[in-house]
Formats: C-alpha cells, sequence, structure tokens
C-alpha cells in the first residue's frame, strides 16, 4: 500500500477529501492530515510517505517551501497540488522541483481519484529507478538475498502447524507495505536451467535493471519472486510465456501470481518446499543447495539463542552441542546452508552492522572447499558475535545508539531524513527502525531532530561570538530558512532567537 499524506490549512477540505475517497480500492493508506506546513514537514520526515497532496499558502513553512525543502530528500516523494485560480505561478514554480500533478479548487472526487491514479503510476515507476540504495549498494542486495534463504530455510524445518516469525527479521525486510510478483515457468529441465536464468537476468538489466529478483529452482520449475515495479506486466508475461529451448521435451509453461506482501508469499513458498529434500538458489551464475534436513537444522537453529545468553556454562555448553552438529556433516553444500542459518540467526539478534558483516562473511566463506577449514571459520565467527553479546548493553538498542550518533555528528545536514539514514547507514528497514525509534525514545524521529537542533542553536547562541540567525539556522540544519528556525526555535523555548539572545546578554556579568 501506498502512503499518502494530505496538507491544507482549511480543516474542512482535509476531512472532506480524507472522507469521500476511496483509499482502500487505490491501494493507499492514507497515514494522516496535517493543516500546516510546518508539521506536514515534520511527519514526512517521520513517516516517509510515498504521495503528499498539499495546498500552495499555508502558514509556517508553505506548500512551495514544503515542496523545495523535500525535493533536496532522497525521499522521493510525489506531490500533488491543490491550489486555486490565483496561485498559479506558485505551482508553476513548484513544477520546477519535478511536481507533475495540480489540482484546481474546487475539484471533484472523480478529478481527484484519476489524479491519484496518475500518481500511482508514477510511484510504481519510480521504484527502481530512484531507490538510491537498493539500487546502488551490492552488499544491501546480498544481505536481503541471505535473509530470504534463512528465512526459508528455517520455515521448512519448522515443525507441521507452526509458522515462522518475522520479528527478528523486519529490521531488514518489508514484510507487510511492499506487494510482491511471483512468477512460474514449469517443466523447465535442469540442463536449460542456466540458459533460463541468463534470459532472465538480461530482461530485467533491461527492464528494471536495479531490482533484485529471488530465483528458486525446483524440480523443473523455476521460480521468480520480487517487488512490484511495474503497474502493468503484460509485455513481462507475453515475454517469459515464450520462452523455450531446443530439445525440450514439453513446452514451457508460465504464469504469474500477484501477493499482497512478502509474508504471504514466503508462507506460500514455504508451505511447497517443505515437501522436497532439496531445491536451489540461483545467484548470478551459481545454483546454491538447500538441504531440507528439518531436524538438524531445528536442532541447530534452537541453540542459537542459548549461546547468547549471560551464563557461561550455559553458552560453553551449547556451542559444543553446536559444534558437534556442524561436525557431523559430510556434505559441504549443506554445511554452508546451516552455517548461514545460524550465523544469521544470532547477527540479527545483535546490531544491524553485524548483519551486514555477516553477509560479506557468508560470501567469502563460499570460496572454501574443505569442511574442516569451513567449519572452523565459522565457528571462529560464532564466538565473535557472542562476545558481542556479552558487552555491556546500553539505554538503547545498538542501531538506535548509532542513529542517534550519526544525527549528533551531521546536524547540520538540512536533508537528513529517518529513510536515509535507516537504509544508507544502518541497512535497515525504516518502518521498523521507526517503530523502535519512537518506542526506546519515546519521540518520534522529526521531534528529536528538532529538539536536537534547537539544543545545539542555543549553545551556539550562548557563545560568546553570536553568530546572526541565519548563520545559525544553517549551523543546525534549517538550510536557509531562518522564519523556520525561528520558528522551531520559539516552540521550543518560548521565545525567539533575538529575544533568546537579549536574555542571555542580561543575565550576563560584565568582565
Amino acid at each position: 500500500m501506498l502512503k499518502l499524506l494530505l496538507v491544507d490549512d482549511e480543516e474542512i477540505i482535509c476531512n472532506t477529501i480524507a472522507r469521500v475517497i476511496p483509499w482502500d480500492e487505490l491501494g493507499i493508506t492514507l497515514i494522516g492530515t496535517c493543516l500546516d506546513g510546518v508539521d506536514a514537514y515534520h511527519t514526512i520526515l517521520d513517516e516517509s510517505p510515498d504521495i503528499v497532496m498539499t495546498d500552495i499558502r499555508m502558514p509556517g513553512i508553505s506548500g512551495l517551501e514544503l515542496i523545495e525543502r523535500i525535493s533536496h530528500t532522497n525521499l522521493n516523494t510525489q506531490f500533488i497540488i491543490l491550489s486555486g485560480y490565483g496561485e498559479f505561478d506558485y505551482a508553476k514554480r513548484a513544477m520546477k522541483c519535478g511536481v507533475r500533478h495540480y489540482l484546481l479548487k474546487p475539484c471533484d472526487n472523480q478529478q481527484i481519484i484519476e489524479c491519484l491514479k496518475a500518481v500511482i503510476k508514477d510511484c510504481q515507476e519510480l521504484y527502481c529507478q530512484k531507490e538510491a540504495f537498493a539500487s546502488n549498494n551490492q552488499l544491501f542486495k546480498n544481505l536481503h538475498y541471505a535473509l530470504i534463504q534463512n528465512i526459508i530455510g528455517e520455515g521448512i524445518a519448522l515443525p507441521e502447524g507452526e509458522t515462522i516469525s518475522w520479528a527478528s527479521y523486519e529490521k531488514y525486510l518489508d514484510f507487510t507495505e511492499t506487494p510482491y510478483q511471483l512468477c512460474r515457468i514449469f517443466y523447465l529441465e535442469k540442463k536449460y536451467l542456466n540458459s533460463a536464468i541468463q534470459i532472465v537476468d538480461t530482461y530485467f538489466e533491461n527492464h528494471a535493471p536495479h531490482l533484485t529478483v529471488y530465483k528458486v529452482y525446483i524440480s523443473n520449475v523455476l521460480l521468480l519472486f520480487f517487488p512490484n515495479f511495474h503497474s502493468d506486466y503484460e509485455s513481462m508475461d507475453c515475454f517469459f510465456s515464450a520462452l523455450s529451448f531446443p530439445n525440450q521435451k514439453t513446452s514451457i509453461v508460465y504464469d504469474r501470481t500477484t501477493y499482497a506482501d512478502l509474508s504471504l508469499l514466503l508462507e506460500y513458498l514455504i508451505c511447497k518446499l517443505k515437501r522436497f529434500d532439496v531445491f536451489y538458489f540461483a545467484i548470478g551464475n551459481r545454483l546454491l543447495s538447500n538441504f531440507n534436513y528439518e531436524q538438524m537444522i531445528a536442532s541447530a537453529k534452537q541453540l542459537c539463542p542459548a549461546l547468547l545468553s549471560s551464563d557461561n556454562h550455559m553458552r560453553e555448553e551449547n556451542r559444543k552441542k553446536l559444534q558437534d552438529i556442524l561436525s557431523a556433516i559430510s556434505s559441504r553444500d549443506f554445511l554452508l546452508q546451516l552455517s548461514a542459518q545460524v550465523l544469521l540467526t544470532i547477527s540479527t539478534q545483535l546490531s544491524s552492522a553485524n548483519a551486514a558483516y555477516i553477509t560479506e562473511f557468508l560470501s567469502d566463506i563460499q570460496k572454501e572447499h574443505e569442511i574442516s577449514v569451513i567449519l572452523n571459520r565459522v565457528m571462529s565467527k560464532v564466538d565473535e558475535l557472542v562476545m558481542l553479546s556479552q558487552r555491556n548493553s546500553a539505554s538503547y538498542s545498538p542501531f538506535i545508539e548509532e542513529l542517534l550518533r550519526y544525527l549528533e555528528a551531521h546536524v547540520s545536514d538540512s536533508n537528513l531524513t529517518l529513510k536515509w539514514i535507516a537504509e544508507n547507514h544502518l541497512y535497515m528497514n525504516v518502518n521498523y527502525v521507526s517503530r523502535c525509534f519512537v518506542n526506546e525514545t519515546h519521540q518520534k524521529f522529526s521531534t528529536y531532530l528538532t529538539n536536537l537542533r534547537v539544543q545545539k542553536a542555543k549553545e551556539i547562541l550562548s557563545s560568546q561570538n553570536m553568530e546572526k540567525i541565519q548563520n545559525v539556522a544553517e549551523l543546525v540544519g534549517c538550510g536557509n530558512n531562518p522564519c523556520y528556525f525561528s520558528k522551531i526555535f520559539k516552540k521550543s523555548t518560548g521565545m525567539t532567537p533575538s529575544a533568546y539572545i537579549r536574555n542571555l546578554q542580561g543575565n550576563r556579568t560584565p568582565s
């Protein structure tokens, strides 16, 4: 579901649009309404909406200023302008920031719906082109691929009737917000698999070059699944339906199913894969074997929480049990598979940096051929993770601590957003980070950032060398907008920056 924020200083307009538009039918979640630009700006920082429908003239920050500020971030927010007849010059300025959609007041329901449909199409087409982190960071893709493998491996090892918990993985993967497509190519003989994968990879390189496409092969069926990247898959369906290979005994059959989110798709896949002893993940030009040795996998995974125990005796006892299980494996491929599951299960209980670090380790260990070498390296890595878990815990989770340190160091950056930090610095799912941030700090990201900026401003204004308000605004991340800086400063302190300086000067004793 796409997220939309409605902004207008006329409350009746906000309430009317919120009430009459069939949001669910359009695949949109209305996350809220704001009556001024400052509130809207802070809400955008907290919620990262896909679409913002905003008036032009508003108190605090105008709709135009709001659009210009957000256009300098990486949020890729799509704006719809609500404007009266006399405000078209403002709208033209907004269009210079890339805004393509404009509604002239008064407008009826159908005009709004048609405009929303056009914006939805834009959002879907921008998904792959402008998802900056996913498109440029191979480590992030590798981490997602490794976690998907681990989830499937964990799922098929569960006893019948039990379902997998997403809690350990939602730090990194979006299980509920993004629809997924599952394509199935039936009757594909294994000798043609490499050719088929090359064709698939070439197709997506040409049509969605930054999309992560997961590929699983099992019993002559190639499964492809990926997040939505387009509103119409007719040409893709035609392409894959026409697949054929010389001397193939049976004609290829293709179909595609849409799933509302990743969790539903994985539940379906896990249920199907439980029936087979072995299946393969296709990564690049390699096929990674996955063995369904349920009892051994379940036993190893059950030991992982105990390895992080504060009880030294329990840790040592369970470490020995884990080493015994891994030592009994004679298949190199299965040892690599189970080791990956164990390390990722442990690392997901720690900070995000560890999960990314483990992904690099798992990629590197694929080069090893000797089982004894693999075992020793894996157990050493287990010991490293256990040592990390035993460090004195801070008042916040490790990744929240890291986020706060990042804000402290980069407070002067006017384009800071939670989404950018989560994806580019923490390698984590922004929805999870946002929820944890509120739970642990008891305030929203925008509130914390605003308070930090005001505190930094007070420190600067309190120094002997008084800065001009314009300079202070820039130093604390309010850019070249002293009006916005003054507004948040007064809301926090009860006085304007100028009054704050006069108050300080009045309280100082001459030297």
